[in-house]
């Protein structure tokens, strides 16, 4: 399990184009609603962001999430880089440290 939680996220480095999970799953011989937890597990880790623009507001009738006019848009990931994590300076010794 470790190891093909390690792929999903290796995955997502290799690739420069959105992935869809239906055809990740299958390539990796896995129900998507496991693919999707494991997505879920580097997300709360801190790996992986979601990028899509959900469309939960609904600027007409201000009904979120569950409006019937809005069709729901996939969700994409990418995965967060060393160099997405803003560098600060530490208070203590002034040296710059990453958050």
């Amino acid at each position: 399990m470790a190891s093909q939680l390690r792929e999903v996220l290796n995955r997502f480095s290799d690739q420069s184009t959105p992935l869809s999970i239906n055809q990740m799953a299958r390539d990796m011989d896995l129900e998507p609603g496991v693919l999707h937890g494991m997505i879920d597990y580097w997300v709360r880790k801190g790996k992986l962001r979601e990028i899509s623009g959900s469309g939960e507001a609904c600027t007409t009738c201000g009904v979120k999430g569950s409006c019937p006019f809005i069709v729901p848009m996939p969700r994409y990931y990418e995965r967060v880089t060393d160099e997405d994590t803003p560098v600060t300076s530490c208070p203590a010794c002034s040296c710059d440290i990453k958050k």
